[in-house]
């Protein structure tokens, strides 16, 4: 079975799953109003025939009645709920094996113009690397993912994510649940800083006397209420209690409202953090990575979703303040802030050195998931070998991975050495593009702990650097051809970084083509040389067939091309590979099908 039927099968059954769980959240609506109803007439029946004890005893049985059904029926409308996430995830599947993408997230918020491939590479944005690879959720786990595509790790690093990926790969069930959970609340993707900076703030401790007073002024005002009800004090006295309430409350206030505002925007997310702490607690990974997240989601002597659990209350408990009409009923009698900034206190000592490690380690497996659910979606991609020393890039039926499989071509290389330059000449739209992008997106692949879009992939690590894309710029008043010397004085500037650092491997797409013919040739000769001289290594493509003379003095440079064919006036690519220097171009051919009359040049 393909993983395509298994995840189409998947959508269907938890599709059915949901529909079902639908039918019984709406009967057991229906029977909570009978039992609601029926309560109450039986209570007012009761009433009515002077049987007070009785309708005592009903009333807390309706009571207790209508709280089991209520907690039933939420239990219910969570499984609908969660069978519901869980269809979607695998439709979401079936469309990433198309390369569609049904989830919003492109990783737009990462994109940075100046890095050294991810503009090139669509590493974000709507059709990229972030989005074929994305299965996390929270704000820690884009990052992390994120993170992991801008910033090539090294040989140990790769090697511990692809071990951990490999174990979760198998685990279909329970990183579906991962996804599904995270689905439950919006805002589980907003920024747990806030929190995190709350937790950590070095705030001097609340007064100790409000400790005692905050238990014992609201029973003595419980207590002067009732003498006033009883007609044993006037209400001046209640008043004047409230009033000493209000005094308390104001050398709290301004925490409270700061504590409130620090709180209030992930309260609502902790629920589902707590699940999904929860569920990572119920992961037992052999593999290292995942052996230090479990260690990581613990703290003393209790586990990260139990902490979160009870932050979760005390924070939704707090922020009851923000409704006016309950603090004036009840917050101010019950000194509500004060009981529960001791609690919040109290939980902060306890807790709050963990709790960035704690999201770190969620973010972290969240990522892993991702890399693991892209394995399991591509079974027949390869698992790189990253190979420390001597640079080495050897890859074998590589296509491009943002390509639908079945529209793709492979082709296969193998580059080593310090120095060396790949030279691709080929004729317009015959595939040069697309090569140096699928070289390089299966590199940052590799070198972020992914499998690859080729039958094997060996690669050293190496610090990824692309000029593909150069434009000119409106606001900088800059032409595309100073922008692409911008670009590649970065280039030089980062290979004649100390040898003891990772060696460059870069991608030039149609070099110094904002110039004359003759100043493009001299320049990219002279670049390409000058790069032999240091560890960088790479590829270069180009209409200049000149370049390709390079071969005969130097054995540095290597040719390949990509051609074209014209049968029966139409253009045909292949998009294969080719040894050597390509003797067909198209451009004539493509001038004249728009109607510029080439031909009568020749007359």
């Amino acid at each position: 079975m393909t993983t395509e039927n298994t995840f189409q099968e998947r959508q269907q059954q938890f599709i059915k799953a949901e529909q079902v769980a639908h039918q019984q959240y709406n009967q057991l609506a229906f029977w909570r109003l009978v039992w609601f109803v029926g309560s109450i007439i039986v209570v007012w029946l009761l009433i009515r025939i002077d049987q007070q004890l009785g309708a005592a005893v009903s009333l807390l049985i309706g009571l207790a009645g209508f709280l089991f059904l209520l907690k039933k029926h939420q239990s219910i409308r969570n499984e609908r709920n969660l069978n519901h996430h869980l269809a979607f995830v695998n439709q979401d599947e079936v469309a990433r094996l198309k390369r569609q993408y049904l989830r919003p997230e492109s990783g737009d918020q990462f994109a940075n113009p100046t890095h050294f491939y991810s503009g090139d590479l669509d590493v974000f944005g709507k059709h990229s690397l972030f989005r074929l690879l994305n299965r996390t959720h929270t704000y820690e786990g884009q990052n992390r993912l994120a993170s992991w595509l801008q910033t090539p790790a090294g040989p140990d690093a790769v090697r511990l994510r692809q071990l951990a990926s490999v174990e979760l790969k198998t685990k279909l069930d329970w990183r579906q649940q991962v996804e599904a959970l995270a689905y439950s609340e919006e805002t589980i993707t907003r920024s747990p800083e806030a929190l995190v900076k709350w937790a950590t703030a070095d705030v001097p401790p609340l007064p100790a006397y409000l400790n005692s007073v905050r238990f014992l002024f609201p029973a003595i005002t419980l207590g002067l209420f009732v003498a006033w009800l009883m007609g044993y004090l006037p209400g001046l006295a209640v008043l004047l209690a409230l009033a000493v309430h209000g005094g308390v409350l104001s050398q709290t206030s301004a925490r409270a409202k700061e504590v409130s505002e620090q709180t209030f925007e992930i309260s609502a997310a902790l629920r589902s953090f707590r699940s999904l702490f929860q569920h990572a607690e119920q992961l037992k990974g052999e593999a290292l990575r995942l052996q230090a997240i479990g260690e990581a989601l613990k703290s003393t002597d209790q586990l990260a979703s139990e902490a979160i659990g009870q932050l979760s209350q005390l924070t939704e408990g707090l922020n009851y303040r923000r409704n006016p009409y309950f603090y004036l009923l009840f917050g101010i009698v019950t000194l509500w802030d004060v009981h529960y900034l001791f609690r919040l206190e109290r939980w902060r000592n306890e807790h709050g050195p963990h709790l960035s490690r704690w999201f770190d380690a969620l973010g972290e497996l969240e990522a892993l998931n991702s890399l693991a659910g892209f394995s399991y979606a591509h079974p027949t991609y390869a698992t790189p070998d990253i190979i420390d020393g001597q640079f080495i890039l050897d890859i074998k039926s590589a296509a491009h991975p943002l390509l639908p499989p079945d529209r793709s071509v492979a082709n296969s290389l193998a580059l080593t050495g310090n120095g060396q330059t790949i030279l691709i000449t080929g004729s317009n739209m015959s595939g040069k593009s697309t090569f140096l992008r699928t070289v390089g997106a299966n590199v940052v692949l590799a070198l972020a702990g992914a499998v690859v879009s080729a039958e094997g992939f060996v690669c050293s690590p190496v610090r990824v650097f692309t000029s593909m894309r150069t434009q000119d710029s409106l606001e900088e008043s800059t032409s595309s051809f100073y922008a692409e010397l911008k670009r590649l004085q970065t280039l030089i500037s980062l290979s004649k970084q100390p040898t003891a650092r990772l060696p460059v491997l870069y991608f030039l797409d149609e070099i110094l083509k904002g110039t004359n013919s003759a100043d493009r040739h001299r320049g990219a000769e002279a670049l390409i040389r000058q790069l032999h001289r240091t560890t960088a290594s790479g590829f270069v493509s180009t209409h200049d067939l000149e370049l390709g003379q390079l071969t005969d003095s130097s054995d540095f440079v290597r040719n390949y091309h990509f051609q074209s064919d014209l049968h029966n006036g139409e253009l045909l690519f292949d998009y294969k590979l080719r040894n050597g220097i390509c003797e067909s171009f198209n451009a004539s051919q493509l001038m004249q099908a728009i109607g510029i009359e080439i031909d009568a040049l020749q007359k």
